[in-house]
């Protein structure tokens, strides 16, 4: 006897087709029952219309306070999405159901912008982390020099990376703001540089000032990587409108000078990012952005978050692609990792020896949605990554 759990519909239908025997046609159809859910919401109206359409559905519901758990196969919650519709009030409650199931089902995306395209979805991609500042947690310092910084983003081009996210200000906690001349100065001279000897990768900038980014896409720059997700400086959301660029949504509570002295408090650590991404995607459409698609959103991993947040992020993480977006994730080297790796290994560890534990931190995220990881350590991700994915990837039943 084998006891299995499907959570990919296209999985269950090649089980039943080539293990029991079922046939296309039927196998197709009932695909969806072997898919169980629990679909969490908030809805304020009347409950009966819910209630009776779960019963007839044979849909587990549990609610209190008009906060409501549907609990059941995919197939049943179709069904009971059905019978929502037959009320007027529940309608739109049943097709908002039916989208996330939609959206939730998304595997495959890709981005499109300066005449170059990057697929996600089969293969992970990894976008390189050059910091050219001097004070990074990680590697500040060491490529405040252009060519040096040249050299850094060809390495970890042939090393495989898609992606070269330059950065020209830390936002390590405690770190001071920089004002936006200087970030330009740090920052264009290498972009320039990439730009010309690297002319087909992806160049990102992570920046959340609006003239920064201006200036860099103005430069050749095809992605903006936003710590903030457009809250330190609103006009950002101009700029990427015009352009219409892959713009990374990346969440974050507070600011980086205050973490070491504001409580971090959530009441739901996921259910607080779907929300407050829902709002910027909104806000970022009512400025103009056309290219939703080139929407890339990142659950911040230690942007305002205790260690305990970014370790529940990771081991929720497949509840993040309800909006149906690429997701990407970055925990390299970053502190949680250290602190993780500290209590089982009873030493303190430097970011550079955080390379394995930072792999480990991946691993759930990526086994779990995430598209693209940020990281410092191109080949060895890349390496990890190609196992990962082959796995992630195995369609036998």
């Amino acid at each position: 006897m084998i006891l299995k759990r499907f959570t990919d519909k296209d999985l269950f239908y090649k089980f039943l087709k080539e293990r029991i025997g079922v046939f296309f046609r039927e196998a197709e159809e009932r695909a969806f029952e072997g898919i169980f859910y629990c679909l969490y919401f908030t809805y304020r109206g009347n409950p009966e219309p819910i209630l009776l359409s779960a019963r007839r559905s044979c849909v587990s519901v549990f609610y209190k306070d008009g906060r409501f758990a549907l609990c059941g196969s995919e197939k049943n919650l179709k069904d009971m999405c059905s019978e929502l519709a037959e009320y007027k009030e529940t309608k739109d409650l049943s097709r908002g159901i039916l989208e996330t199931f939609i959206r939730f089902r998304k595997k495959s995306f890709r981005l499109e912008f300066n005449r170059k395209i990057l697929p996600l979805g089969l293969k992970t991609a990894i976008m390189g982390v050059l910091n050219v500042t001097p004070d990074s947690f990680s590697d500040g310092g060491l490529y405040m020099d252009p060519e040096k910084a040249l050299r850094r983003a060809v390495q970890m081009a042939e090393e495989g990376a898609e992606i070269i996210d330059i950065g020209g200000e830390s936002t390590r906690p405690g770190s001071k703001r920089v004002e936006a001349e200087e970030e330009l100065r740090r920052v264009l001279p290498v972009l320039k540089l990439i730009r010309r000897e690297l002319p087909d990768i992806w160049i990102s900038v992570d920046t959340y000032k609006s003239e920064v980014a201006k200036a860099c896409l103005e430069e050749g720059a095809d992605i903006i990587n936003d710590i903030s997700g457009g809250t330190f400086d609103p006009q950002i959301y101009k700029v990427v409108s015009e352009y219409n660029c892959p713009y990374v949504i990346n969440h974050i509570k507070g600011r980086p000078e205050t973490w070491k002295e504001e409580p971090i408090v959530y009441e739901d650590v996921i259910q607080e990012i779907v929300d407050w991404w829902r709002e910027r995607i909104r806000a970022l459409k009512e400025a103009g952005y056309r290219r939703e698609e080139n929407i890339i959103l990142d659950p911040g991993i230690g942007f305002g978050k205790l260690p305990e947040h970014n370790v529940e992020i990771l081991s929720r993480f497949e509840e993040l692609k309800v909006l149906g977006k690429p997701l990407m994730v970055g925990v390299s080297r970053k502190s949680f990792v250290g602190i993780i790796l500290e209590g089982f290994l009873n030493r303190k560890t430097e970011p550079k020896e955080r390379v394995f534990g930072s792999l480990g931190a991946t691993a759930p995220a990526v086994l779990k949605g995430a598209q693209i990881v940020r990281t410092h350590d191109v080949r060895e991700t890349r390496e990890f990554l190609a196992l990962l994915d082959a796995v992630r990837t195995y369609d036998g039943v």
